[in-house]
């Protein structure tokens, strides 16, 4: 494939196909108006053999340019592979994604631990998984370890990722418990119920995922198996931000047999989300109706808009102090009630 620029503003993209009859090439020509930067010089920088100007371009805003620097820095040979992995710490997401990609279709052993790094590091899902694929690409014994390591990830596309790439490479659980990770990061619930009491601790870790659908249905299974007398096992549960989950947590401890005496206690150390009640309260007793405003109440901001007309107008009339000596008790009354009255919402959720 070769793009071509001409003097003005077009590009051509030139790409030859040849035919499995008579072993002629067809040529076919599609034009694309690009207007703005021009097109890179492939042909320049493979001969001069910048490899640096080549893992940029795979930052740039045009796909086809990206596809066309992949396709160069991958035939590049091992020579490039050093600046390649100095590229995973770009801070182009775009640049870390190709170089990723490239590396695991490369499959140079060298690679096999800066993308382990990169697996476990890495601030965005995208590029992490994209590490699991390669180092599946890789497939060298060095590359299980990590892959292993991840199948206990908080990030549900990274453990099944994970999982996925170790079937295809043979890879077989030593344990139990590496069983019931497995099942976990590929969410095979049925097979998991059949591990029984190997499955209760690997479960309980894997609350930390991020999505409650998945914290909910490991407290269905929990319960389910009856696995356990301990409240400490769905301690995480029970006090979880989601009240969905909490409610399947709460029933699955009394269905393992749990003393219902446990459970307000724990219950009470729940993270309670949504706005700060005291914050709510300040708010209301300064600038009134800002603090139902922050609670998310539409009205709160023309309560503030009327109080403040309220309070200009009675400056204008009896000086600047007295409308606020006036205010502020009445204010704190309103902030108090603010307080209890976000807290008890709060409680409810």
């Amino acid at each position: 494939m070769r793009f071509l620029k001409n003097r003005s503003t077009n590009l051509i993209l030139s790409i030859a196909s040849y035919s499995q009859q008579g072993n002629h090439p067809s040529r076919f020509m599609m034009q694309i108006t690009m207007p703005g930067k021009p097109l890179p010089d492939f042909e320049l920088l493979e001969k001069q053999g910048n490899v640096p100007a080549l893992i940029r371009l795979l930052g740039h805003a045009d796909v086809n340019v990206r596809h066309h620097a992949a396709r160069v820095l991958y035939e590049s040979g091992s020579a490039a592979v050093p600046a390649l992995l100095a590229a995973l710490h770009s801070h182009q997401v775009l640049v870390r994604l190709g170089v990723v990609e490239i590396l695991g279709a490369r499959r140079d052993s060298r690679a096999v631990q800066p993308l382990a790094l990169v697996l476990k590091k890495d601030p965005l899902t995208e590029v992490r998984w994209a590490a699991v694929l390669a180092l599946g690409g890789i497939g060298t014994a060095g590359a299980i370890p990590p892959l292993v390591d991840h199948l206990r990830d908080e990030n549900r596309y990274i453990r099944y990722g994970a999982a996925i790439t170790l079937r295809k490479l043979g890879w077989l659980p030593e344990t139990d418990t590496e069983k019931a990770y497995q099942l976990i990061a590929l969410q095979d619930w049925d097979h998991l119920r059949e591990l029984g009491t190997a499955a209760a601790a690997p479960l309980a870790d894997m609350y930390r995922d991020a999505d409650p659908a998945t914290r909910t249905t490991i407290s269905t299974l929990l319960g389910e198996m009856r696995v356990t007398r301990s409240p400490a096992l769905f301690r995480s549960a029970i006090t979880d931000c989601n009240p969905g989950v909490r409610w399947q947590a709460v029933l699955a401890a009394m269905n393992s047999g749990i003393a219902t005496h446990h459970l307000p206690g724990i219950l009470a150390r729940r993270e309670r989300p949504g706005p700060n009640p005291a914050a709510a309260a300040i708010l209301n007793f300064l600038f009134l109706g800002i603090g139902y405003n922050y609670l998310g109440k539409w009205w709160g901001f023309p309560v503030f808009m009327s109080y403040m007309t309220i309070i200009v107008l009675a400056q204008l009339a009896t000086g600047p102090f007295l409308p606020y000596l006036i205010a502020y008790p009445i204010t704190a009354v309103i902030a108090l009630h603010t307080y209890y009255w976000a807290r008890d919402a709060a409680d409810r959720q």
